[in-house]
């Protein structure tokens, strides 16, 4: 009966910790959920991009992180040839709304293949039904990362996301690969 006891105290205490330091992890409509859309990359190259955004838990899993990224998740990319990579995310927001929050990326496969890659998400979140963010890129060549200021593929890029369902990434990958054999 003791152990209940504490176990409920606990979990009682992290939700009233959201509540006051961390409205956006019970908001409702919920942050944490699947967001797509598309950006074109400073090159011209036109992607599809969806976040998958869920709670970071301590190493065991078992409590919300407090101390560390609070928000962690997916990437997927998918460009004008079809050709889609993911990426592990993880960050947190600035305030308490998550009005203003900044998310890195690190591809799921090593070593990433060459190419531009997904590196940075920063903006926020209109409390509803959108996330206004910038997506940053870097060149991959090998283990090396490469990112200047006078390359326009890498500067960052409006990529408006919007909430949708985990199936319409692929339909949105697909508008922008038929887009590339239009034009």
């Amino acid at each position: 009966m003791g152990l209940l006891a504490v176990v409920v105290f606990s979990n009682a205490i992290d939700r009233a910790s959201d509540m006051v330091f961390r409205p956006w992890a019970l908001a409702d409509p919920p942050l944490l959920d699947h967001w797509v859309g598309t950006l074109t990359a400073g090159n011209g190259v036109r992607m599809a991009l969806a976040l998958d955004l869920r709670r970071a838990f301590d190493r065991n899993g078992d409590y919300p992180c407090a101390r560390c990224a609070q928000i962690e998740g997916t990437a997927t990319t998918c460009d004008e040839r079809g050709t889609v990579l993911r990426y592990h995310i993880s960050g947190s927001p600035k305030d308490r709304h998550a009005r203003s929050m900044l998310l890195g990326a690190t591809p799921e496969k090593e070593p990433a293949p060459d190419g531009l890659e997904f590196s940075t998400v920063s903006g926020g979140w209109d409390g509803a039904d959108r996330l206004d963010i910038e997506a940053d890129f870097v060149w991959r060549r090998g283990r090396s990362t490469i990112s200047s200021t006078d390359d326009p593929a890498t500067q960052p890029v409006p990529a408006p996301l919007e909430r949708r369902g985990a199936g319409a990434f692929e339909a949105i990958c697909a508008q922008v690969r038929r887009a590339s054999t239009q034009a």
